[in-house]
């Protein structure tokens, strides 16, 4: 036992160690980094341009000659760059303690005079009018010459030209400066050389895949003026099918007289067949097992089919799946899913099969909408909620409209950008009658990068569900709960709201939840996450004023591994009612929003 208690120690040691502890012995440490001078921009602002750090908790820095030196010349480029031309590094001090082998650097800058754009002119364009060219580079009389603007301004120019045939077009920026009063003139010098169509569409590559499914989702075709835009939006839609590990989509020289030139598409297939088998743990859930079996290009016409299933102390799930991308030939994407689903909920158990049909379109790179049809039976056993009998059935039919604008850097562990999404249902279930309702569902998350290290995210949840003409009752399975991982995280699993004189969840017909997150990275793969939790589901309107919203913070922690972010979450209770805890501890996969 003790032995495993010191290797558990030992690699936790190891986890956290930085690697500035192995630096070299007569390397100092780096205390801190104070910028005197500067009034254009803040010193967290020029301590990113510098690779020499000050040392932060598990984050030591140390001092390089070498490396500082280019940092000084770092700073003067940076202030260059960004239009202020008479700025230098004036001087910088080294306060060195021998006996701790430490330092602390102050650099003290002279910024000088800005200089601005006097004046932009364009020479040598025929296709495009001054007036759209000018307007399309985003540089303005007045403006700070910043050399990254010109560069951007250049590259639009281009991009303008290429998109119009001129792959052979050339844009030459010419800066003149008038150092005495700091004003500087800038000529684009266009060439724009010849105009080049499409001769034929060559596809190198195709083993499995029909050629006229990759046609499908070009957005050129042969005789058209080469557009260079075209043939990156069609690489993209090409490599988003999921059917290829690479694509890459070029025109390619006929020969040198010639005014066409042919569109080469190089493609690398993917192996369609897959099996995928996975493990985990979660709090709820317990030790978990996921396995796959998929084919992704049935018949090279990019249809997929999978069958699936999940096995865990509280879920057993089969699930059998067809997907077409294309329906009709029209760019309508329909899922076809037939399921077998047994949950174990507090407060029932529940079986669920059926079949549920999406159909989907894209609109654009961001949003989405979908139309699906849901026909399911279920059935209820071992509830514990009083008003309903220990077994009973219950089938569903319902149509979801859906609506998603999704502009996150990354799907897993967003840094940066925001969600949002609405769900509209309209269902009937027959019990011993049949009720008609309605719910609607919309979702918000927003995320914003604080420092280099610290990301801000905030999530907003909102639903309502609405009884029509006699209808009386809301499956158990279709109702409003939250408490939990996912939720409000210090309380338990669907344990905040209307409960019954047991402590069993009943569910409500409106529900709020909101969730923000404070996330640290503390050392590479290791951060820490501060949170706030609040929300309730409520029976009927006129109880939110009567229970109001229920809180919780508390804090995280993550750890970033190959399959994913493990998150480990305590949140408190700071008023628990009677029968509830003081708090809950979650480990789960994957961020908690």
């Amino acid at each position: 036992m003790r032995k495993r208690y010191l290797f558990s120690f030992l690699l936790i040691v190891l986890m956290i160690i930085p690697a500035g502890m192995y630096a070299a012995k007569n390397a100092f440490k780096v205390t801190s980094v104070t910028f005197e001078g500067n009034n254009i921009y803040r010193s967290r602002t020029l301590q990113e341009v510098m690779v020499t750090r000050a040392s932060k908790f598990l984050r030591p820095a140390y001092y390089y000659p070498e490396i500082f030196s280019e940092d000084m010349k770092n700073l003067v480029l940076f202030y260059h760059q960004n239009g202020y031309l008479q700025a230098k590094v004036a001087d910088y001090s080294l306060e060195r303690s021998e006996e701790k082998k430490q330092v602390s650097i102050i650099i003290q800058i002279f910024e000088g005079e800005p200089t601005y754009i006097e004046g932009i002119a364009i020479f040598g364009n025929t296709v495009f009018p001054d007036s759209i060219l000018v307007r399309a580079i985003g540089l303005q009389k007045g403006n700070l010459l910043q050399q990254k603007k010109v560069q951007d301004a250049t590259y639009k120019l281009l991009t303008m030209y290429a998109n119009k045939g001129f792959l052979d077009a050339e844009v030459v920026p010419d800066i003149r400066i008038n150092d005495e009063h700091h004003r500087a003139l800038i000529d684009f010098q266009i060439t724009e050389h010849e105009q080049f169509s499409i001769r034929d569409i060559i596809i190198n590559g195709l083993e499995i895949t029909k050629k006229k499914i990759i046609m499908r989702d070009l957005t050129f075709k042969s005789d058209e003026i080469v557009d260079y835009s075209k043939l990156l939006t069609s690489q993209r839609a090409l490599y988003l099918t999921g059917l290829f590990e690479s694509v890459f989509i070029r025109p390619v020289t006929i020969d040198s007289l010639s005014s066409k030139k042919d569109i080469q598409i190089d493609i690398k297939e993917k192996i369609p067949g897959e099996f995928n088998l996975g493990l985990g743990y979660g709090s709820l859930d317990k030790a978990r097992i996921f396995s796959e079996l998929q084919h992704s290009n049935l018949w090279g016409t990019a249809q997929k089919v999978s069958l699936s299933g999940k096995l865990s102390s509280i879920t057993r799930k089969i699930e059998a799946s067809y997907t077409e991308p294309w329906t009709f030939g029209i760019r309508l994407k329909t899922d076809v899913n037939l399921f077998d689903t047994f949950n174990k909920e507090p407060g029932y158990d529940v079986l669920q099969y059926g079949v549920k049909i999406i159909v989907g379109k894209s609109f654009t790179e961001h949003s989405s909408a979908s139309l699906a049809y849901r026909y399911e039976k279920v059935r209820f056993s071992h509830v514990k909620v009083q008003e309903l009998p220990d077994k009973y059935k219950s089938n569903l039919n319902s149509l979801t409209l859906s609506a998603i604008h999704d502009e996150r850097d990354n799907i897993f562990n967003t840094t940066r950008g925001f969600v949002l999404s609405g769900e509209s249902e309209i269902a009937e279930s027959y019990q011993t009658t049949s009720d008609i309702f309605g719910s609607l569902v919309l979702i918000g998350k927003y995320y914003v990068p604080a420092s280099t290290s610290t990301t801000l995210a905030f999530s907003l949840e909102a639903g309502g569900i609405t009884l029509f003409r006699r209808s009386t009752s809301i499956p158990l399975n279709e109702r409003f709960y939250t408490g939990g991982p996912h939720s409000l995280r210090g309380f338990s699993y669907r344990k905040v709201g209307p409960l019954d004189d047991k402590g069993n969840p009943i569910g409500g017909r409106y529900k709020v939840v909101a969730n923000l997150e404070v996330r640290q990275t503390i050392y590479k793969f290791i951060g820490g996450v501060i949170f706030f939790d609040f929300g309730n589901v409520w029976r009927f309107l006129k109880d939110v004023k009567r229970q109001p919203m229920r809180s919780c913070p508390g804090i995280g922690l993550r750890v970033a591994t190959p399959l994913g972010v493990v998150r480990c979450d305590y949140g408190f209770n700071l008023f628990p009612q009677k029968g509830e805890p003081s708090g809950k501890i979650y480990f789960s996969l994957g961020q908690a929003f």
